[in-house]
């Protein structure tokens, strides 16, 4: 019988998103039991003490750097067989990785973005146009707080916010010009197994006609770029249709689709362990 290990997410990592974290692994663990694989679930402080090469496959949601570049170690090694997703992909998800990543990348539209270290100011504003203002969002990790990714509509206002950034030991942010258009979330597996979207605020979207095969590619494609197997994101449905990737994340919470995302999780994961062991990939 195969056997796998869940790890949660860190709670500091889930703001308002404990609960919806934790009751994904544990949706898509009890559907891996129904398909024959037996599963155990670890804490992040529980793993610190665990030995995960005895698993034949291992699915971390947790994302602390150090706790990460330890299973990423693991894995280069040649620990178990299979990782869902790699922790090397865990670490591409870094905005100071995926931006330049997913900005070099043909297939995905991604808004102007600068990648800056942060010193003592915030700097003179980037050099690409950005007449509706920037997001400023912390460099590593995507959320701890709600002040972690934030509006700056006038660059006079920049300064406040790489202080509290930097008084937080976050050391890179992202710029990026804000892109205006209806905000959509997103999640898929596979990629190519499966993709669902909806509006972030399905009471004021604008509802723009848009290529739901561009957006599915889109996605798939920024997610291919950072290694991801079970991901999700948030793109702007902008003027005439235009799509534009702002975000791409490993294992997300999939709450508002949480049963049939586990189903589908469940599938893809059985079928690449049955690959993986076999060493014939599907």
């Amino acid at each position: 019988m195969f056997r796998c290990l869940g790890i949660y997410r860190e709670l500091q990592n889930s703001p308002g998103r404990e609960t919806d974290d934790a009751l994904i692994l544990k949706a898509v663990l009890e559907q891996l039991e129904v398909l024959g694989v037996k599963t155990e679930a670890r804490t992040p402080e529980e793993l610190d003490a665990t030995d995960p090469s005895g698993y034949d496959l291992v699915v971390p949601m947790c994302e602390a750097p150090a706790r990460i570049a330890r299973l990423d170690g693991l894995a280069r090694r040649g620990g178990p067989a299979l990782w869902v997703n790699p922790p090397a992909a865990v670490l591409a998800c870094y905005r100071t990785a995926m931006v330049p990543r997913l900005a070099a990348e043909p297939g995905v539209t991604l808004p102007a973005s600068e990648v800056r270290p942060l010193g003592a100011d915030a700097g003179p504003p980037p050099a690409f146009a950005a007449p509706h203002g920037w997001w400023a969002k912390r460099g590593d990790v995507h959320n701890t707080c709600d002040r972690d990714v934030v509006r700056i509509a006038r660059w006079s206002d920049a300064p406040a916010v790489a202080a509290d950034f930097a008084a937080r030991g976050i050391r890179h942010w992202v710029l990026q010009a804000h892109t205006p258009g209806d905000l959509v979330k997103f999640y898929g597996v596979g990629p190519g197994h499966w993709f669902t979207w909806f509006y972030h605020d399905p009471v004021r979207a604008k509802r723009t006609p848009f290529d739901l095969d561009g957006l599915a590619a889109q996605a798939s494609c920024g997610a291919r770029a950072l290694g991801l197997e079970v991901f999700g994101g948030d793109a702007i449905i902008g003027e005439g249709g235009a799509v534009s990737v702002i975000d791409l994340n490993s294992w997300p919470s999939f709450a508002l689709v949480r049963r049939g995302a586990s189903v589908q999780i469940s599938w893809h994961l059985q079928r690449r362990l049955k690959g993986a062991l076999s060493g014939r990939e599907p």
